[in-house]
């Protein structure tokens, strides 16, 4: 069978070795605190672990699969389709593996044979250890256990900002790693600093090197095109520099620069993208550091409110060809007259 190509790349997760080391004793230790001991992972914590890490890999293949192409059956002129068949055996190994990894977290969690008969539909607490006891043994957790527990532990953290939408973990460095024994849950993170610092974020929070690259940079704004994902080709993020969350807050500096450099991207957004109308708001509800949006919109959609509720969105290479529009019309002023 051609399987489909439902791999997708991304950012590996790396914890350098001031931040995550073994204990002599062999158990590993979890991210630590600048000039703090990080305390040691628990047998909880290790079948959370391998629960957290199988329900992240089935997420991923099943979120690639979604787009993923197909084809013929093993490449039969029959026809059928290699994504069905795939699909079908992916959920087949993964269904046990993930039964597996609950009932080694449930066990972990002080679930007795009993509690565990009845969370799997076994007809005994005697058939539930016969069937499941597996999943506490020494070779099942050698088997699914991480190599190293806290580069696992800070790549889940990763994964999870990633992927986040608007719940409130996607504003947290660790939202995985709270869930752990002796952790104290972290403060949560201004994403724009985060973003500039190399931190993960979730891709609403655009990206430290836009497409196309930066249009200002000045060392008190940065303006670059939006998180391609969420908005239409040609929005503009508008973020300070300095840290402080809204116009009271403004320097003078500041307040006598941000009217004239939005005046001054109007004209080009609407020659760029042939848009009516430039939705200029921010609210800082996404992270308390203040930005502001630029979004283009063109006639024959939704306006108003409605438009701001669901923009739109591109592809990285549409808003790059916006951006660099944009940059040859500010260097030649007249042609956005």
């Amino acid at each position: 069978m051609n399987t489909p190509d439902l791999t997708e790349s991304g950012p590996a997760a790396s914890v350098s070795p001031a931040a995550s080391h073994a204990n002599a004793a062999g158990g590993y230790l979890g991210p630590a605190a600048p000039g703090a001991e990080a305390p040691a992972f628990t047998d909880a914590d290790l079948a959370r672990l391998r629960l957290s890490s199988r329900l992240r890999d089935l997420s991923e293949s099943l979120r690639v699969a979604v787009a993923a192409q197909d084809g013929a059956a093993g490449g039969s002129p029959d026809g059928g389709s290699d994504l069905a068949a795939h699909l079908w055996d992916l959920m087949s190994g993964e269904h046990r593996e993930v039964q597996t990894a609950l009932v080694g977290y449930a066990r972990s969690r002080g679930s007795s044979w009993p509690q565990i008969a009845e969370l799997t539909g076994a007809d005994s607490p005697e058939e539930a250890e016969r069937r499941w006891s597996y999943a506490t043994t020494t070779a099942a957790k050698s088997a699914t256990g991480p190599a190293d527990a806290a580069a696992l532990t800070a790549g889940l953290d990763a994964w999870y900002v990633l992927h986040a939408q608007l719940e409130p973990l996607a504003r947290v460095r660790d939202p995985f790693s709270r869930l752990l024994a002796g952790r104290t849950a972290q403060e949560p993170n201004c994403l724009i600093c985060a973003k500039y610092d190399d931190r993960p974020v979730p891709a609403w929070a655009g990206y430290p090197a836009p497409p196309g690259g930066h249009l200002v940079d000045d060392g008190m704004w940065r303006v670059g095109h939006g998180p391609t994902p969420y908005w239409p080709a040609g929005t503009l993020l508008i973020e300070s520099r300095r840290h402080f969350l809204d116009y009271a807050d403004f320097t003078p500096g500041e307040a006598a620069a941000i009217g004239p450099m939005i005046q001054r991207f109007t004209n080009p957004l609407k020659v760029a993208t042939g848009a009516s109308r430039i939705h200029v708001f921010s609210c800082m509800e996404g992270t308390g550091h203040f930005h502001l949006w630029m979004v283009p919109r063109t006639e024959g959609g939704t306006a108003g409110r409605t438009f701001i509720g669901s923009p739109g969105y591109c592809t990285p290479v549409e808003a790059e060809a916006v951006v660099h529009q944009v940059r040859a019309l500010l260097a030649d002023p007249g042609r956005a007259a």
